[in-house]
This record gives structure tokens, sequence and C-alpha cells, in this order.
């Protein structure tokens, strides 16, 4: 019994230690600094300094509007938008467009591609050109119902144009993209003048009495400085 308590009293002493003198004699461990680094990330953040806002940093610059910039940009090429690229529109009745090309901003040609089976997203940067491939067209009968909830058609006598038609995508690695969009534009910018809105669909209709000729689509869109250029002064040399 009395071995067990001894034991016991041992034990306690071990694990208080002895108590911290009082006489001052001893050092006092001090906190570490509050600003004291505790990584590389705190020793960069220490310092860093302040941004102004209202002075413009030398190492920045604003973004041009219209998406990101065009690496091949000239800045004698008369665009507006930083993302046009030069080329050249062909519409199915022989105009030709020459200009900075572009369409929605930040925003690829979303194709769905019929040998994938998938949609496809292709920057206008990547692309030489865009050619549409007619499937159909024709005259189509002007119709409408008979009557509110009668399934009955009536043929008014007129005639309108139908086309339906898709794209081939031909990119810069020499690969092609064939299938069809959604009803995206393009435009034609010259001289602060913009040709266009010009819809690359899968399904063109016309007006009462127009024809299929009068029905104009883009039958090509080249991108190529050289054929801007060149379709410039031909359209100087005729005026």
């Amino acid at each position: 019994m009395l071995s067990s308590a001894c034991i016991l009293i041992v034990s306690c002493m071990i694990q208080a230690g002895p108590a911290p003198s009082t006489d001052g004699n001893q050092p006092v461990a001090k906190p570490p600094a509050a600003t004291a680094p505790t990584g590389d990330l705190g020793y960069w953040l220490n310092r860093a300094k302040p941004v102004d806002p209202n002075k413009p940093s030398a190492t920045t610059r604003p973004v041009e509007p219209g998406g990101g910039a065009n690496p091949f940009k000239s800045s004698k090429l008369p665009f507006r938008r930083g993302d046009a690229l030069p080329g050249v529109i062909e519409l199915s009745d022989g105009r030709q467009l020459p200009g900075g090309l572009y369409t929605t901003v930040e925003k690829p040609w979303i194709v769905w591609s019929d040998q994938t089976k998938s949609w496809r997203r292709v920057d206008f940067l990547t692309l030489l050109s865009i050619e549409a491939v007619v499937e159909v067209e024709r005259m189509e009968l002007t119709w409408r119902w008979k009557g509110m909830g009668e399934p009955e058609k009536v043929y008014t006598g007129r005639k309108y144009p139908m086309r339906r038609l898709h794209w081939k995508f031909k990119l810069i690695d020499g690969s092609v993209i064939e299938g069809s969009t959604k009803g995206q534009p393009v435009f034609a910018e010259l001289a602060g003048k913009v040709a266009g809105p010009f819809v690359l669909g899968e399904r063109m209709k016309g007006k009462d009495g127009q024809t299929l000729d009068e029905l104009v689509y883009v039958r090509k869109i080249v991108v190529s400085r050289k054929m801007m250029d060149l379709v410039i002064a031909d359209t100087a040399k005729s005026k």
C-alpha cells in the first residue's frame, strides 16, 4: 500500500515539473513578430506595393473592344474591331465585299458536323475560307389555313423562294469541317462602312414574288490580306 502511494507521488512530481522562477533572472521568450512572413507567399505579399487606381500602370493596357486581339492585325488596316480579319465576302449575285471580316463578339462559329455527329467550335482566326453548299432551292407556293381550327390549306397563287444549305469550313491546318450552322452573322468593314449582317444559316425563305436569284446568300468567305487588296484595287479601277 505504501509502495503504491510513493509511486503515485513521484509520478505527479515528474508531470508537474519545476515551477517557473519569479525572481526575474530567467529570460522570457518573446512572441514572433506579427509581420514575419510564414513562407514564400507571405514574403512577396509583404513586399507588394499598393496600386493607385487613378494612375495607369506601364505594364497594363486597356482591352480593345471586340473581343480578343488579332495577332495578325496591322496598324495600316482600317478596321475598328480589334478581332477583324482581312478578307472578302462573295455573294451569290457576284458582288465581292472586301474589308475586315468579323462575327459576333467573342463567339466562335458553331458547326454541327455530320461526320462526327457533334457540335464543333471554330474560331474565326483559324479559318482560311467558308463555302456554301446548296442542298435544295426551289419556289414554294404560298398558303394559309382555311380557317381557325381547320387543318385545310388554301393556296394563294403566289410563290416565294426557299433554299437549304450547309457550309464547308476550311482551316489553316488544311482540315475541313462540313455541316450546318444556326444563323450566325458575318460582317465586312472597310473605311468605316460596314456591310452586313449576312446570316450563315441552314434555311432561307424569301418574300412573296421574289425569285431565287433575288434571294441573295453568301457564296464564299475568304480570309486573306492579298485577296482583300486585289479586290480593293479592282474596285478602284472600275470606278
